[in-house]
């Protein structure tokens, strides 16, 4: 059983299939794509400074959920939680550390992940580059036929960007620079020739479920000197607000601050925040392009008229909103994500929903989609109906959750105006601490209107305690009722 990944690309096979039916009806292939830290900074979502034309392509010929939100703002358990179907409270994955760096598989039988589904219902499935995150383990055995991972990271040397030392310590890294290097050099170009290559070898007679992750745009933003070239630096926005909410809790942020581990000083000059959203804004359009290139290979195979494309986002990121460069919290900027599918059939184009989604729901509308069966476990909702109409809604509130301090962890439900946050101790499932956001007219927490608005926090609070109490809770070998019957 896999226990380790090195930064080299990898690759594994299986020669032992799982069982698939006997007779595969004709059903449509699957582009499924995933980008690191990719926030809702395109040109689909209304970012006007940000170069994305071939996402914008894509989002034109399906639908952009524009109120879609992760599980939790960190790689590993947001991708497990989107790839089974089921929270992270069911799952019990909620870090990158210590005890969970393991094969998340060993231990949690009787789940069937995202791509094993389509596997058992005759498709293959290949996966390239960064699906799950490495550190909780590949499911290769069980989600793919194949895995190759990405191309071993970039050379600071080779390109002369060391970083400063710290008090005569190692070097930080820089958080940005430009490389002259060809797209296949780096990480994302490498990936996208090697989806390129399978799909231009592949017999279109089986259905293929092709999933593609990307590293960028996540720290640090390095990508290639042309796509750093496409924008002006001193004429990019800053964020909207950049302090913290006026009486916010201590559980709101978390104590790591991801852009402490490279070379950038605090605090940040406004002339190098501008940079820093330069080199995320490039990232971005470097991973646009690699985009580009797959669905242009797509149409000249024949495929593209036959392929549901799913692109979504991990979490979102912090480019300075409340004074912070990173994730890690329940925060709109965090919680918020891209996410877009544009399938064969009689779907609305162009569209754009201001339904409330979550990243779980991805895998029952996958199934329904391709006409396959949806497994018992998963907790998400079939966002078909809003692919038929954008009006239409199909849950009251999207949930957010991020392990806090003191033995905590803190739910987010987002509502059409507002954020509700709620704490609560990890022994005794109580409430300890609460926030209410209004974003009626704001795409940031400014206050905390807890006492300003004591009925709609009272109404959140019972919304989410009895969602609380119906979830799928994991004790260390199944799932059961998280804290108690539902009343």
């Amino acid at each position: 059983m896999y226990k380790m990944l090195s930064l080299a690309a990898l690759t594994f096979s299986y020669s032992h299939p799982v069982e698939v039916p006997d007779t595969v009806e004709k059903k449509p292939h699957i582009l499924f794509i995933a980008i690191d830290d990719l926030r809702p900074d395109l040109g689909c979502y209304g970012n006007t400074e940000v170069k994305s034309p071939n996402i914008d392509q894509l989002a034109s010929e399906g639908t952009s959920f524009m109120r879609a939100f992760c599980q939790q703002a960190v790689c590993g358990p947001s991708r497990i939680s989107l790839m089974t179907g089921i929270h992270p409270d069911g799952l019990g994955l909620w870090g990158m550390s210590g005890s969970h760096l393991i094969e998340w598989r060993e231990t949690r039988t009787g789940i069937t992940s995202l791509s094993e589904q389509f596997r058992k219902n005759g498709y293959k499935a290949y996966g390239y580059g960064k699906i799950y995150d490495h550190r909780l383990g590949l499911d290769i055995e069980h989600s793919w036929d194949e895995y190759k991972g990405g191309k071993t990271s970039y050379n600071l040397k080779k390109h002369n960007r060391e970083g400063r030392s710290i008090n005569g310590s190692s070097p930080l890294k820089p958080a940005f620079f430009a490389v002259d290097a060809v797209d296949a050099e780096l990480s994302d170009g490498y990936v996208a020739n090697l989806a390129i290559e399978k799909l231009k070898a592949y017999d279109t007679s089986q259905p293929l479920f092709l999933a593609v992750g990307f590293q960028k745009p996540h720290l640090p933003f390095v990508a290639p000197k042309k796509y750093f070239d496409l924008y002006e630096t001193e004429k990019l926005t800053l964020a909207e607000r950049r302090c913290p909410p006026e009486w916010h809790t201590e559980f709101m942020f978390s104590w790591y601050k991801e852009i402490n581990s490279y070379d950038v000083p605090y605090p940040i000059p406004e002339d190098m925040q501008r940079q820093l959203i330069e080199g995320y804004y490039a990232c971005v359009s470097y991973v646009d392009a690699q985009i580009g290139k797959i669905i242009v290979t797509l149409k000249e195979k024949g495929m593209y008229d036959n392929t549901m494309i799913v692109l979504w986002g991990d979490h979102g990121f912090k480019l300075g909103e409340h004074g912070e460069w990173a994730k890690h919290t329940n925060t709109e900027h965090d919680a918020r994500v891209p996410f877009i599918i544009a399938a064969p059939g009689n779907y609305e184009k162009n569209a754009k929903t201001k339904a409330l989604v979550e990243l779980v729901d991805l895998f029952p509308t996958m199934c329904e989609l391709a006409g396959i069966p949806v497994p018992d476990h998963t907790e998400g909702h079939s966002l078909v109906p809003i692919m038929k109409d954008k009006d239409a809604n199909v849950r009251k509130f999207a949930l957010t959750q991020y392990p806090m301090v003191r033995s905590t962890m803190s739910y987010s439900i987002r509502t059409d105006d507002w954020r509700y946050v709620e704490t609560r101790s990890d022994i005794t499932g109580e409430p300890i601490a609460a926030e209410l956001y209004d974003l009626r007219s704001n795409s940031i927490e400014i206050k905390n209107n807890l006492n300003d608005y004591p009925e709609v926090a009272k109404e959140h609070a019972a919304m989410l305690d009895k969602y609380l109490k119906s979830a799928k809770k994991w004790t260390g070998g199944h799932m059961i009722s998280s804290w108690g019957p539902v009343e």
